[in-house]
């Protein structure tokens, strides 16, 4: 008898430990479900919202009208559309200025837009520059244009930099004031002693300016884009000379192509940046 109630209670005791097993199993499986089933309706309207979200677009701080799908055709395009250029020394045309909007802090150079700057174009040899306590190696004519300025537009864009710590430092320069910005970006870093990183270095129609093969301003620069087409024959020039870095836009070369040079020149707003080189 005593052996038949102790059969009893163990098959009991397991009856009720299995039944417990299945509840709280069956339990799970509920919880799980219910789990999949929200995150599945989670994503349907993550995915309805992707969807409905509108693409991004880029608006001319110039012309308020002009959009574009890229943020560098729309620096370009700025650059381009800007008249008020303040000009100093050898017909050096620049503007230093502060957007709050984005926080940054940028001076800008404009394009060869006269015959003088052409010539300077031209005197392409190898000459000396003297920056502060520093000597670079340019062309000689960027190294005239530059130094006519005795640095006050660097100055006057340090001053504003000073002034508006938390903001972000940006160079940019189209063509002849492609070597410009990249001549300003070398002093920049000269002057600061490369404790201080500059945000962006951005140029559009870019032309080799850089003689010396060693030295690079990358890793002083968090975002650096030398913009050129192999159709503007304008960035073919200096073929001795170096760039940073290559940056590539727009269709390959083409005789057919090449002959509208400064059309491709002018018009670096039409680019894909997406695919650059």
């Amino acid at each position: 008898m005593k052996n038949n109630l102790n059969k009893f209670l163990s098959v009991f005791f397991f009856s009720v430990i299995l039944g417990l097993t299945v509840c709280s199993c069956s339990s799970k499986k509920a919880d799980n479900s219910e789990t999949q089933i929200a995150i599945q309706d989670d994503l349907a309207a993550l995915e309805d919202e992707i969807e409905q979200e509108e693409p991004v677009v880029y608006t001319s701080w110039i012309h308020p009208d002009k959009q574009f799908e890229f943020r560098d055709q729309r620096v370009f395009y700025d650059i381009k559309k800007t008249t008020d250029y303040a000009e100093i020394g050898e017909d050096l045309d620049y503007k230093v200025f502060v957007n709050d909007e984005e926080k940054m802090v940028i001076i800008q150079y404009e394009e060869t837009d006269c015959k003088q700057d052409w010539n300077y174009n031209y005197m392409c040899f190898p000459w000396p520059l003297k920056l502060d306590n520093k000597v670079i190696w340019t062309t000689y004519g960027y190294s005239k244009i530059y130094k006519s300025a005795q640095g006050i537009p660097l100055q006057q864009f340090m001053d504003l930099i000073e002034q508006h710590p938390d903001y972000k430092i940006v160079i940019w320069g189209w063509s002849l004031g492609s070597a410009m910005a990249k001549i300003t970006a070398r002093h920049f870093l000269i002057r600061t002693g490369g404790s201080v990183m500059i945000d962006e270095l951005t140029t559009f129609g870019d032309v080799k300016c850089w003689w010396n093969p060693f030295y690079s301003v990358k890793k002083h620069v968090k975002r650096i884009r030398e913009y050129a087409n192999n159709n503007d024959l304008v960035t073919w020039f200096f073929l001795c000379y170096r760039r940073d870095v290559k940056c590539k836009v727009g269709p390959g070369f083409s005789l057919k192509r090449a002959r509208k040079s400064e059309y491709n020149h002018t018009h670096y707003e039409e680019y894909d940046y997406t695919k650059w080189e």
